[in-house]
């Protein structure tokens, strides 16, 4: 028998008129959607620069050489940020959110993840702006503004992917609390969501592109679901069926 979500009866938005499309919803998939783009175009121009170098000095050499390329990522990485903060709000928006049959932590920490990307996005545009160009790439000797900028880079990203993570699995405890086919989605949350920890690993370097896809891959399943009106009309029914238990 499947467990269905208990929300509280004495919510403000208890009854308010859902019978119509959640434009909320809808815009939160559609900038879910978004930042997943996003995030494909900024994975593409860092991975086309080649840019992960032995050092930083050869980093920034390589930075150099390819200037607009990786500038493109960070400023790619900047609108994932910013899509994703703007995503997270309307998903706080939503009738589901508010009326207690989802978690408000989740938009909360995609928020936070949010944040972090941008910063990561921002940092990495400044990485391409200054970056120096040498003949030989072994005799540079970084900058300490230079050297701060990439380390604001890379702790705000591996800060932004983790938190991201834990919003997968907040969501994939939800999804089987809410049943149904709802709760089909829940182990796949989990796992991406729990994977996605792994980015503080070193030895686990070989995993961060599997875990970069698998998010990408949920942005997308979950923007475009939200954006069909799919997750609006199961809780919708939930919420329909536990009214005429009620009465």
């Amino acid at each position: 028998m499947e467990t269905t979500v208990q929300p509280d009866a004495h919510q403000p938005h208890r009854n308010e008129a859902t019978s119509g499309r959640d434009s909320a919803a809808r815009l939160a998939g559609i900038l879910l959607i978004l930042t997943a783009l996003a995030t494909i175009v900024a994975v593409f121009a860092r991975v086309s620069a080649d840019t992960d170098q032995a050092t930083l000095g050869e980093s920034l050499a390589a930075i150099a050489d390819h200037r607009i390329l990786y500038g493109a990522g960070g400023i790619a990485r900047l609108v994932a940020g910013i899509t994703l903060i703007a995503g997270a709000w309307y998903l706080s928006r939503t009738w589901v959110i508010r009326e207690g049959w989802g978690n408000p932590l989740v938009p909360v920490l995609f928020a936070f993840s949010a944040v972090f990307t941008a910063i990561s996005g921002i940092a990495a545009a400044a990485l391409a702006i200054s970056a120096p160009v040498v003949a030989d790439p072994t005799l540079l000797e970084p900058s300490a503004a230079a050297e701060t900028i990439n380390l604001f880079r890379w702790l705000a990203g591996k800060i932004g992917f983790a938190v991201a993570g834990l919003a997968l699995l907040v969501a994939a405890r939800q999804q089987w609390k809410g049943g149904g086919k709802m709760r089909r989605l829940s182990p796949l949350s989990a796992i991406i969501g729990l994977a996605m920890q792994f980015i503080w690993i070193d030895s686990a370097t070989f995993m961060h592109p599997i875990n970069g896809t698998g998010f990408v891959l949920w942005l997308l399943l979950i923007g475009s679901l939200l954006t069909a009106g799919f997750v609006e009309r199961h809780f919708s029914a939930l919420r329909t069926a536990q009214e005429k238990t009620v009465d």
